[in-house]
């Protein structure tokens, strides 16, 4: 009997011939609508061709107005999905589509789309042993994607598919592939699209507040909805056609995670009309890193998403500090304690900066990202961290040049719930030692600390040899190292806890 392919090389194959078009595979072939006028002496039909992104207008205000009609029918692949999404199949480890192993993806947030399986109870974090923020058992837990099934792992895998092989293009994913991602994620729920805020009047003296009531009643009225995540990952080709095929499509219903890395097509004018206008209103973590044509403009817009809990805008060189600083202060997220994750490494941090950041989240982060900052101090940094101490439990400070032994053991004793920690390229530490003696001093005072630390720690100036001899000082009452660090290239995923 001959052997069946995995999945992800199905997934390749079939994203090769320029016969692959999503929009009819899910959407059927283009339908006639309507007979030409009296006038035309051909007499023949108009079609209605489900390829809508030819001969479009590029204006974000008025690209793809007019989506194609869903089919009267599902088609033979899309109930093949619907079997799938039902099907008593059990969950996989989710493998990327891609093989090509990227050093700029790894990240202690990063795959930003995935999560553990089985899921971890986070109810209880009060719990003296915080199970949740332990590393991946891999005998008993794997990496997949989050709220995922078998169904939205299919599509998943054609989307990484797509960016391997170079032929993603909004002629792929339109209107029909993202009606079928979105009936994988809801399995055929009522989902009713919410009206468009411009198309409702407003007061002028309230058109603030009405704007941000219209948000919460377009995610009120999805509440009976599951959660999804979509990962368009360096998507580069992704443009207004595509986050227009999502909008009509009524993504935003049913989305909760957004990974937009690397997207380079992603714009100010497509976060500000689109994903943040109110037709995604239940989006809970996204990921704009390495989205570079972004700007502060687009960082203001994010305060309409009210359910976000996490940000990454690292590598957004065009956002500054302030940006970021504005956004976390006037988010509503901030004032209840939602907003727990802000990653923004590479916009140049300063003590001034970081300071007036942690002055109004410090109660409540839990994760943070401040890497590539050459104007952070050593001093002030570890000053400055030590007001989140009681949350902070993820920290990245990559390519901080002011971070050595003397700041890397401060930081262990003043951040005893940290559990996630990158240093890579941080030349001037040379031993985990000294970290490792600040936690333990932590503890003997009295101080819960985390029972394990995952590091990042590349291009730092930690060898070989001094790992090994931290590593037979420090562990566990079981003989086990209480801590795990990674020198090389390696540790994508290592770092989620979700």
């Amino acid at each position: 009997m001959r052997e069946i392919a995995p999945l992800r090389i199905l997934a390749l194959r079939a994203v090769g011939p320029p016969g692959c078009q999503p929009e009819l595979t899910f959407g059927g072939p283009p339908r006639p609508t309507k007979k030409k006028q009296d006038g035309d002496d051909n007499g023949t039909l108009e079609t209605k061709n489900n390829d809508t992104t030819k001969d479009e207008p590029t204006d974000p205000n008025t690209a793809s107005d007019n989506p194609p009609l869903p089919p009267d029918e599902p088609t033979i692949t899309s109930r093949l999905l619907r079997s799938l999404r039902n099907s008593s199949m059990a969950i996989e480890p989710y493998v990327a589509g891609t093989t090509r192993a990227n050093a700029s993806d790894v990240d202690i947030s990063q795959p930003w789309g995935m999560a553990i399986y089985p899921p971890r109870d986070t109810t209880t974090n009060d719990d003296d042993d915080h199970s949740y923020n332990l590393p991946l058992d891999e005998s008993t837990e794997f990496l997949t994607i989050e709220n995922g099934n078998h169904a939205i792992t299919c599509l998943q895998m054609f989307i990484d598919a797509l960016v391997e092989s170079g032929r993603a293009g909004d002629d792929r994913l339109g209107v029909q592939f993202f009606r079928e991602w979105v009936q994988a994620v809801t399995g055929g729920m009522d989902v009713t699209k919410p009206e468009k805020p411009q198309q409702q009047k407003q007061r002028p003296k309230k058109k603030k507040k009405g704007n941000n009531d219209k948000n919460i009643n377009s995610s009120r009225r999805f509440d009976h909805l599951p959660l999804g995540s979509l990962s368009l990952h360096n998507l580069a080709s992704a443009s207004i056609h595509t986050f227009r095929s999502m909008e009509h499509a009524n993504v935003g219903s049913c989305l909760g995670t957004l990974d937009l890395t690397g997207a380079h097509g992603l714009t100010d004018s497509i976060l500000t009309q689109v994903i943040c206008s109110g037709s995604f209103p239940r989006i809970q973590r996204l990921s704009l890193k390495n989205s570079r044509k972004l700007t502060g403009k687009a960082v203001a817009s994010l305060v309409k998403l009210r359910h976000l809990r996490a940000v990454d805008v690292g590598g957004c060189f065009n956002i500054h500090p302030n940006d970021v600083i504005e956004m976390v202060q006037q988010h509503p997220g901030t004032k209840k304690g939602t907003l727990t994750e802000i990653y923004a490494g590479g916009l140049g941090w300063t003590d001034v900066a970081l300071e007036t950041l942690l002055g109004f989240t410090s109660e409540h982060l839990r994760g943070l990202g401040i890497g590539f900052s050459t104007y952070l101090s050593g001093p002030g940094l570890v000053l400055m961290l030590t007001k989140a101490a009681d949350t902070l439990d993820r920290l990245s400070i990559p390519f901080v040049p002011s971070v050595d032994d003397a700041v890397a053991s401060a930081l262990g004793k003043a951040l005893p719930k940290l559990a996630v920690l990158d240093i890579r390229g941080c030349n001037k530490v040379y031993s985990l030692t000294g970290m490792m003696d600040g936690r333990i001093a932590a503890g003997n005072s009295g101080v819960e600390v985390a029972k394990h630390l995952f590091v990042l720690a590349r291009y730092s100036g930690i060898s070989n040899n001094s790992l090994e001899e931290t590593s037979r000082l420090y562990r566990n009452e079981l003989g086990e190292p209480i801590f795990e660090c990674v020198l090389d290239g390696g540790g994508t995923g290592g770092g989620v806890r979700r």
